[in-house]
This record gives C-alpha cells, sequence and structure tokens, in this order.
C-alpha cells in the first residue's frame, strides 16, 4: 500500500452535513448524545458540521462551544476524530482543531481500511458544472476573507453571514439540477489525484444531502454519497470485514447495541 494511503482503524465512523446552529438548539443537544453513546476508533466528519463558521468569533456561542465540548470529550476517551471543513463551514482552522485534539483535512481524508484506498471529501468541489459556484468559492477561501472574519465585530460579521445564506439559497433554486450537481468525471479525477498509480478505490462525500452508492463502470472506483444528518444512511462503517455499512446515526445512538 503507498504511503500516501496511510493504515487506518477498522470500524472508523463517517458522518456530515449535521449543519448544527453555533448559537445552539436542539439538534446541538442531540449531537452532544451521540457524542456520548459512540464507541468507534476514529470519526470522521466531512463537512458542514456547522450551518455557519465566520471564523474564531464563532468558538464563543453557545451551540459551538456545546459541540466543541462534545468532541473534546470524545479524544479525550481515546477517539481519534477528523474534520473535513464544507462549503458553510470552510472557515474551520487549526484553532478549532486543536482545541477539541482533532486533525483538521482541508483537502479531505485519506486512508486504507480493511485493503481498500479511501477517500473522503465533502463534495462541493465535485460540481464542476456550477462555474459560479466555483467562483464564489475561490473568492471566500481567500486570505482577504479570511483576515475580514478575523478583524471585523462580531455583530457585523453575522449580519454578512445572513446575507450570504439568503443570497446563496436564492441562487440554488433558480440553478438546474444538472448544473448544481456533483459530476462523475471529476469524482474519478478527484480519486486518482492522490495517487495516480493507486487511486482510490472507495471515494465517500456528503453535500447532496441524498444517499447513493455507485459503481463507476469505467474504473474500479465505488463512490458513496451520505445522507444528509437525520436521513436513513447518515453514517458509514468503514473497514468491518464486510465492507462499508451505512446506518443511521440514531441506530448507534440505541442502548441495544453493542
Amino acid at each position: 500500500m503507498s504511503t500516501r494511503w496511510p493504515t487506518r482503524e477498522d470500524g472508523t465512523l463517517v458522518i456530515g452535513d449535521l449543519h448544527l446552529d453555533p448559537s445552539g438548539g436542539p439538534e446541538v443537544d442531540e449531537f452532544s448524545a451521540f457524542c456520548a453513546a459512540l464507541k468507534v476508533p476514529r470519526l470522521v466528519i466531512l463537512g458542514d458540521l456547522f450551518e455557519a463558521w465566520f471564523g474564531p468569533k464563532t468558538a464563543h456561542l453557545g451551540g459551538a462551544r456545546e459541540v466543541s465540548r462534545a468532541l473534546l470529550q470524545l479524544t479525550q476517551r481515546g477517539v481519534a476524530v477528523d474534520v473535513i471543513p464544507g462549503n458553510r463551514d470552510f472557515l474551520l482552522d487549526e484553532e478549532f482543531a486543536l482545541a477539541i485534539g482533532a486533525g483538521l483535512h482541508p483537502g479531505g481524508w485519506r486512508g486504507a481500511l480493511d485493503g481498500a484506498r479511501v477517500l473522503i471529501l465533502h463534495g462541493d468541489t465535485l460540481c464542476t458544472s456550477d462555474l459560479g459556484y466555483l467562483r464564489l468559492r475561490r473568492v471566500l477561501h481567500s486570505r482577504a476573507v479570511h483576515w475580514l472574519v478575523r478583524w471585523l465585530p462580531r455583530a457585523l460579521l453575522l449580519l454578512l453571514v445572513g446575507h450570504l445564506r439568503a443570497a446563496s439559497r436564492k441562487a440554488v433554486a433558480r440553478k438546474p439540477a444538472p448544473r448544481k450537481a456533483m459530476q462523475t468525471q471529476a469524482a474519478v479525477a478527484a480519486a486518482s489525484a492522490v495517487d495516480p498509480l493507486a487511486p482510490a478505490q472507495l471515494l465517500v462525500v456528503g453535500h447532496a444531502h441524498e444517499f447513493s452508492d455507485r459503481s463507476l463502470d469505467s474504473t474500479s472506483l465505488r463512490w458513496l454519497v451520505l445522507d444528509g444528518w437525520g436521513g436513513l444512511r447518515d453514517t458509514l462503517r468503514l473497514g468491518t470485514g464486510a465492507g462499508p455499512q451505512s446506518l443511521c446515526h440514531r441506530d448507534l445512538m440505541s442502548p441495544a447495541r453493542p
């Protein structure tokens, strides 16, 4: 196995698209209960843990503190936690990761589990037909934006974030479905980008909030899209010896489950 695909723990669990409100709410409480009940060696969050994250000032909000506390308690129990920033919380940084003892993976997470090379991305970068979104993404990921969110007053940041979210919802609603969809060609390219001689065999993403499981005929790639948090198949267990197993997070919280 290529050194670009480090060996990971069997039983690794993948979740994503929780869209938790950093100000708090019942979904944040449910996530805390989920973390408290979780018994896995590693948890990978594939993006959009938060509905919005506008830099370090967000960390002081009540919901953000509760989520951070729940994840810190996981890492203190010996569970490895890895966070991939999504399109909603792309400003999550090393400061956040260090506070909870997690790894941060802006370019995605990769590893070898049960003999398969696994690549986990948020998924928005696979929407290569949506040129308007990709242009906006480049702007939002710029140094200028990172500087602004660090130094602007929190009240002004909240106002700007609200405007951006409203504009984003309107823009997404107007776009035809094929334009905003993740593209097969982009998925294949992403699988090969890490190591062209040993491409990923399993690509796991979120972003679309709708479960799908495809084997691409032209390659040996299996492409899994998880449901958004609260869906019927919103978690994925990897490296169990029986292949990837999709589950609902509420099943993992059941006291009857070992």
